[in-house]
């Protein structure tokens, strides 16, 4: 599996950037030259009166009005779910659960939606109301919105009185951004863009195109991330050196991530070095004693993916997708697998007697499987690393017989967050006979959800031993051939795989 980093220094903004007080900001006038009105939109298209292309355009032109008041009665509705009295974020996620499952969006999506509803009644209210009446286009309101994240309060509703005198109904797209542009500037960068300390971060993104690779992007001080860049290039330019004497020497060649220098008998490229570097070195924490991870990176590969029926793609932790071919050739370079065993026809885990109240590592790594991100409705953190596993009905540690065993079906992997809204009692899961889940959140509201499954039938695990014994009979005549024992021999004919039966439903 590839991946990429991205390092972007930030750059200091002047010291002496101006912070535009009341007084200060100004109030341009922003009319258009001419009405843009259903009247006169043709002239203004270029369009034949009466025309098809007349008719659409007019429809189109109307729609934006509709879809508006819409948007600002949503926001509105949205806005009273939002309460500012809570002291933590915890408690209004009860109110982002159910914005997710009604609006059908992640948890981080509804955040948004409730935090955008919030700024646009209480600091754009004027501009609000301009929304309502139809005179400028969702995607305005919007570009708004984001503009003046950065702002404070009493620069935002500066920003709200000044817009919502605009000649909105008529001025054009580039002329609104323009004018707001030129106003949000007004106040200074120091306002509008977080110093490059506070941007400081290391964030991991992968590539939407889910071809294999990731990219760890690098945001900081400009002085920082330059001298991070020359420290790198640096060290790989003396470890490049040391390679070429490894060469010449015969000796184990340092930094050999895949062994293409052994095998080609040439050093790596400085940037195939920057990369083994980042990746290979241990990290300094000062003398703080970090602990070992207690669970795996798990590998999840399709069975038929495996038995090369199939190119359907396997998953690192159940989340991140990866091609068919990488899935193969990650799962062909581990010396061990490991199974999880469950009951035969049903799948289900083999269950704990009632008094272990921790799970195994064994049930650990299934629910991990069945859970990669967090079981809550609509959240996408993933779980498989710093998740934490739950009791679905609550152990008793008093009478571990009365119930809340540790076992599969009254398990599940939540995020810190959420475990800590499950334990004040925020929000209650229940599991249903069928496996699935009901959600009561906030004591009122429920939100039912599925649960995963997995099944591996006997039939098709010994499809796959035998698929896994062909494949590793070709990479050792593979590396034969490359090795040049097989220059004058033709490879021994491979046997068929079995054929593998179809997977039994998980019901």
């Amino acid at each position: 599996m590839s991946s990429s980093m991205e390092i972007r220094p930030s750059h200091e903004p002047a010291s002496d950037t101006p912070i535009a007080t009341d007084a200060e900001a100004p109030r341009p006038t922003v009319r258009a030259r001419k009405p843009l009105n259903p009247e006169n939109f043709a002239a203004h298209a270029w369009c034949e009166p009466g025309s098809f292309e007349d008719h659409a355009a007019q429809e189109l032109f109307a729609t934006h009005h509709d879809e508006a008041r819409d948007y600002a009665g949503r926001l509105r509705k949205l806005a009273m779910l939002w309460d500012d009295t809570v002291d933590t974020d915890d408690d209004g996620d009860t109110y982002a659960i159910l914005v997710a499952d009604a609006r059908r969006v992640t948890l981080d999506q509804a955040r948004s939606l409730l935090r955008d509803a919030c700024t646009a009644v209480t600091s754009l209210p004027r501009t609000l109301a301009r929304l309502a009446a139809g005179h400028l286009p969702v995607a305005w309101f919007e570009q708004l919105l984001r503009r003046i994240r950065r702002l404070t309060s009493d620069q935002c509703w500066q920003v709200d009185e000044r817009v919502a005198d605009w000649d909105l109904e008529n001025i054009s797209c580039d002329r609104f951004s323009r004018e707001l542009g030129k106003l949000i500037a007004w106040f200074g960068s120091a306002a509008v863009q977080a110093s490059p300390a506070e941007q400081r971060d290391v964030a991991l993104e992968v590539n939407p195109e889910h071809d294999g690779t990731a990219r760890l992007g690098i945001t900081g001080p400009v002085h920082e991330i330059v001298a991070l860049s020359h420290r790198l290039d640096a060290a790989a330019r003396a470890v490049q050196n040391e390679q070429r004497r490894a060469l010449e020497d015969s000796r184990p060649v340092p930094f050999d991530i895949d062994g293409d220098a052994s095998r080609d008998g040439h050093h790596l490229t400085l940037a195939e070095l920057r990369y083994a570097i980042l990746t290979r070195s241990m990290l300094d924490t000062g003398g703080i004693e970090v602990p070992g991870s207690r669970l795996r990176l798990n590998v999840v590969v399709p069975v038929m993916t495996l038995l090369g029926e199939s190119e359907a793609p396997g998953t690192i932790d159940g989340t991140v997708p990866l091609p068919a071919v990488m899935a193969r050739h990650l799962a062909a370079g581990e010396d061990t697998w490991y199974r999880i065993l469950t009951e035969p026809s049903t799948g289900a885990f083999l269950p704990l007697p009632p008094s272990r109240y921790s799970p195994t590592p064994t049930m650990q790594e299934h629910l991990r499987l069945l859970d990669p991100v967090c079981a809550v409705p609509g959240c996408t953190r993933n779980v498989c690393t710093v998740g934490e596993a739950d009791h679905i009905e609550e152990y008793d540690h008093e009478n571990p017989e009365n119930g809340g065993q540790t076992e599969i079906d009254n398990l599940h992997r939540l995020c810190w967050k959420h475990h800590d809204m499950k334990t004040r009692g925020l929000i209650d899961p229940v599991r249903e006979p069928d496996g699935s889940t009901t959600w009561i959140i906030g004591g009122h509201t429920r939100i039912h959800a599925r649960q995963n499954h997995d099944l591996l039938t006997p039939v098709l695990a010994k499809a796959l031993q035998h698929s896994w014994d062909v494949y590793q009979e070709m990479l050792a005549w593979e590396d034969a051939r490359h090795r040049g024992l097989l220059q004058d021999a033709d490879p021994a004919p491979m046997p068929r795989p079995v054929p593998a039966a179809e997977p039994e439903p998980p019901y």
